[in-house]
């Protein structure tokens, strides 16, 4: 794998992430960096597909500053790709895979790739978006037939002749992803993701988690999601590996796990509880497992009894870490560390090394400790901006802190808590509700399995408090049952006025609540 970057544009060569590839490559060549299938890839055999990856999208116009995106699961190749461009200067725009043709155009019309990468399962969808495009990307497909006038099958892709020269990156500043956020609340923005963010950020979190040296992280989460990309880097930096899973399935996930002795995971509520409750977790050797790195969109204390799960399966020396980030802010703001957790842990932890965050109210000023406010950051392991969204990005580092829009409260230990979006606020009748608050509640009912609140126009309240609940097991609680009961916990304006049951809650990849989904279909029941 070539090594030489050239002249760099500023004093001395910053490291950059694509720089961890040849350091594991030269000292740990023959350990396991890719496990994907029944497939291993070495550190060395890692640089040397990476180098083929570069010399092939040279051939195809590829770079510094070029973007390329993809739409398709999880795979070695998908991983391989990201490191290439980086290592080039270029730029990697993963797609969400769940996404309808109209979206997909939609960002690809937002980032003007040169080329997409598609797998054959999402070329259909994929031909559809590119057809309202101006500017239409090549394509490069990967486990698909090629078709005339389809572009460059991935082998082609990797048998490309060595003509052309390879670009690389040259500082910290240059782009590496372009990672497009959920959409929660419209239209999905693209926050540039920078290497100097990339590789601050994994320093500023590693001795938090306390990730050892050639330790295994399994990632099932979307390529496509920051989170991914975050924690592998965490563990390639310690010259660990990754096994890949092309998509979650909770037996599969325990089998894997086992099998290739992982050490670390990422996991959202839905995941860890349909792995304890597979089939087979009863026969399963946890032993390896050393943390647990988690979210608490979950209002409940569902990590706590993971936890007793894992350790019965042999996770003696299992610790979690509640991790609290965001896109454009990196994944490591706030973290409550494993020391810490499992004594408070709804508590998103203290911030990070390296990052000032403060809880500002609307006028930016600081909130006294016990006050709420939201939660803001500035540093630099924080994305460049969104991509041509200057107005979004001016909005979002209002007053030179970056707006993450979640309020917070900090406790009388300096413990950050995460209290509720701040557009989740519900007014009702004069009076401030905070829809974690009622989920919290909610959630402590013994036949709940999940839920989600939020605000929906009133005649006579201005917003009414809605609860979306999902019955666990066979219960047949009624809506007035669990407004009673919340009204016995917390004050009456804040119990739901209307209960709704659904199946399950619509999530996005990284679990949390699509609250804007059940909000539109119950304003239009036809949705």
């Amino acid at each position: 794998m070539p090594h030489d970057r050239g002249q760099p544009e500023t004093a001395g060569f910053p490291y950059l992430l694509s720089d961890v590839v040849a350091d594991n490559a030269r000292w740990v060549p023959d350990q396991p960096a890719l496990i994907f299938g029944d497939q291993t890839l070495t550190w060395a055999g890692f640089g040397d597909k990476v180098a083929k990856i570069q010399q092939g999208l040279a051939e195809q116009g590829v770079t510094r500053g070029t973007r390329v995106a993809i739409l398709d699961r999880n795979s070695d190749d998908y991983v391989l790709l990201g490191y290439a461009l980086a290592g080039m200067g270029a730029v990697l725009v993963p797609v969400n895979m769940w996404l309808r043709p109209a979206e997909i155009a939609y960002i690809l019309n937002n980032c003007q790739p040169l080329l997409l990468v598609v797998g054959a399962e999402f070329l259909a969808a994929a031909r559809e978006a590119v057809e309202t495009l101006q500017e239409k990307p090549r394509f490069v497909l990967r486990n698909a037939t090629k078709d005339d006038g389809d572009g460059v099958a991935w082998p082609e892709l990797l048998d490309a002749p060595r003509r052309k020269q390879v670009s690389r990156a040259q500082g910290w500043d240059d782009a590496h992803l372009v990672l497009y956020t959920s959409g929660t609340t419209g239209r999905p923005k693209g926050a540039i993701i920078s290497h100097r963010r990339s590789v601050l950020d994994a320093l500023n979190a590693l001795p938090v988690f306390g990730i050892k040296q050639f330790e295994r992280f399994f990632c099932y989460m979307p390529l496509f999601h920051t989170g991914a990309w975050d924690y592998l880097k965490l563990y390639f930096m310690q010259r660990g590996a990754a096994v890949i899973a092309e998509r979650f399935e909770p037996e599969s996930a325990v089998a894997q796990i086992e099998r290739h002795r992982c050490n670390g995971m990422f996991g959202v509520p839905l995941v860890l509880r349909q792995m304890v409750e597979s089939k087979a977790w009863s026969t399963a050797d946890m032993s390896s497992m050393r943390l647990i790195a988690y979210a608490n969109y979950d209002p409940s204390t569902l990590i706590l009894r993971i936890v007793d799960a894992f350790r019965e399966r042999g996770a003696a020396n299992l610790g979690i870490a509640n991790a609290y980030g965001l896109t454009e802010g990196g994944p490591y703001i706030c973290i409550n560390r494993p020391e810490d957790a499992l004594k408070r842990p709804l508590s998103i932890g203290v911030p990070v090394p390296g990052l000032q965050v403060a809880l500002l109210d609307d006028q930016m000023a600081e909130v006294l400790r016990g006050e709420l406010g939201e939660i803001c950051v500035r540093g630099p392991a924080l994305m460049s901006g969104y991509l041509n969204r200057p107005e979004a990005t001016a909005e979002a580092f209002a007053g030179g802190w970056l707006h993450t829009g979640d309020l917070g409260r900090i406790d009388e230990d300096g413990f950050v808590h995460l209290i509720d979006r701040k557009k989740d606020m519900i007014r009702s009748a004069g009076e401030n509700v905070f829809a974690k608050e009622v989920e919290l509640v909610l959630i402590g009912h013994p036949e709940v399995r999940d839920c989600a609140v939020f605000g929906l126009p009133d005649v006579d309240y201005g917003e009414r408090v809605v609860a979306a609940v999902v019955r666990d097991g066979s219960s047949g609680i009624t809506g007035e049952a669990l407004a009673a009961y919340v009204r016995k916990k917390i004050a009456g304006f804040k119990a739901p006025r209307q209960v709704v049951f659904l199946d399950e809650l619509p999530k996005t990849p990284a679990g949390k609540i699509k609250k804007h989904e059940i909000k539109k279909s119950l304003a239009d029941p036809a949705a």
